[in-house]
C-alpha cells in the first residue's frame, strides 16, 4: 500500500480530531477559510525572516534593494493561543504562545512583510534548491514566505504529534495533505503564480496558519523582527515593488534601479 493510500484511510478520523483539537483560540477556529485578510503572524521573539526564494545568477551590473518596515500607532495585543486540546503542543512550550497578527517591535517594526516586485517582465529560471516549511512546536515556520513558480517546496512535520497541511491556493491546485509521523517530509511544486499569498492552515490544530506568495521570479524579501528585508540581485530598470501584510494590506511604490545601484527604501503601515 502507498503512503498516500496510508493516509487516505484515517483522513475520516483526522477530522474528527481536528473538531477536538480545534478548542484552541476560538476566534480563529471559526475563522472563513476564504477570508481575504486572515489574522495571523509571529511571536514578537520568534518572528522568523524569510531568505530569498532563490539565488539567480547575478548579473555583472545587478542592483540591491533593501529597507524597512514599520507601523505607525499603537500595535494590537496579540492572544495567547490555548493548545492544553494537545497535549503535546503544549508540553513544547515553557511561555505563553501569542497569534501571529501582527509582530511589532518596540519602535514600530514590522515583520512578515512580503516585499515583492510586482511587475518584473523577464523570465528567471526555478532554481534547484528548495523552500521550506516546518510544523514545530505546532506552529508554522516561516509565518509569511514565498516561492518561485516551478521551485520545490518541502512541507515537514518536526513535531511528535499529527499535522496536516491545507493550502488554499485559488490559482493553483488547492491540496490537504496529513503529516502523522515525526520528521515526514512531503514536496509540492506551484505552476501558476499566485502573487497575493495562499492561506496555509491545519485543521487539526485550528490556531496554526501562514502564507505563501508564488512568484514568476526570485525578487522579494520578507521583513524580520527588526523590521528590515533585501531584494537582491534585480537587474537595473524601473519596478513596482510592493510590500503586503496579511493585516493592513498592500502598498505600491515605483522605484528605479542604475547598473549595481543600491537603493534603500521604506515603508509604513498604520495601526488599525
Amino acid at each position: 500500500m502507498t503512503m498516500k493510500k496510508f493516509l487516505a484511510l484515517p483522513f475520516a478520523a483526522l477530522v474528527v480530531f481536528a473538531i477536538a483539537c480545534g478548542g484552541g483560540n476560538s476566534e480563529k477556529a471559526d475563522e472563513d477559510d476564504n477570508e481575504d485578510n486572515a489574522s495571523t503572524a509571529a511571536s514578537s521573539t520568534n518572528a522568523t525572516a524569510a531568505a530569498p526564494a532563490s539565488a539567480a545568477a547575478p548579473a555583472a551590473d545587478a542592483a540591491l534593494v533593501s529597507g524597512s518596515v514599520k507601523l505607525e500607532g499603537t500595535a494590537p495585543a496579540m492572544s495567547n493561543i490555548q493548545m492544553s486540546a494537545d497535549p503535546t503542543c503544549q508540553s513544547q512550550h515553557t511561555a505563553p504562545v501569542k497569534t501571529q497578527d501582527v509582530v511589532a517591535g518596540p519602535g514600530g517594526e514590522l515583520a512578515n512583510v512580503l516585499v515583492y516586485i510586482k511587475d518584473f517582465k523577464g523570465t528567471v529560471p526555478p532554481p534547484s534548491t528548495s523552500v521550506q516549511i516546518d510544523q514545530k512546536g505546532c506552529q508554522y515556520w516561516p509565518h509569511v514566505n514565498a516561492i518561485q513558480v516551478g521551485q520545490t517546496l518541502e512541507i515537514k512535520n518536526s513535531d511528535p504529534t499529527l499535522h496536516n497541511i491545507h493550502a488554499l491556493a485559488k490559482e493553483n491546485p488547492e491540496f490537504n495533505e496529513g503529516q502523522p509521523v515525526q520528521g515526514m517530509v512531503s514536496k509540492k511544486k506551484f505552476d501558476k503564480p499566485e502573487m497575493m499569498p495562499i492561506k496555509i492552515k491545519c485543521d487539526v490544530h485550528q490556531w496554526m496558519n501562514s502564507y505563501m506568495a508564488v512568484l514568476p521570479h526570485p525578487y522579494f524579501g520578507v521583513s524580520d523582527d527588526k523590521g528590515n528585508f533585501s531584494i537582491k540581485n534585480l537587474p537595473p530598470g524601473t519596478y513596482t515593488i510592493s510590500a503586503w501584510h496579511e493585516k493592513y494590506g498592500s502598498q505600491d511604490q515605483q522605484i528605479t534601479v542604475g547598473p549595481k545601484e543600491t537603493k534603500q527604501i521604506s515603508f509604513t503601515f498604520k495601526a488599525s
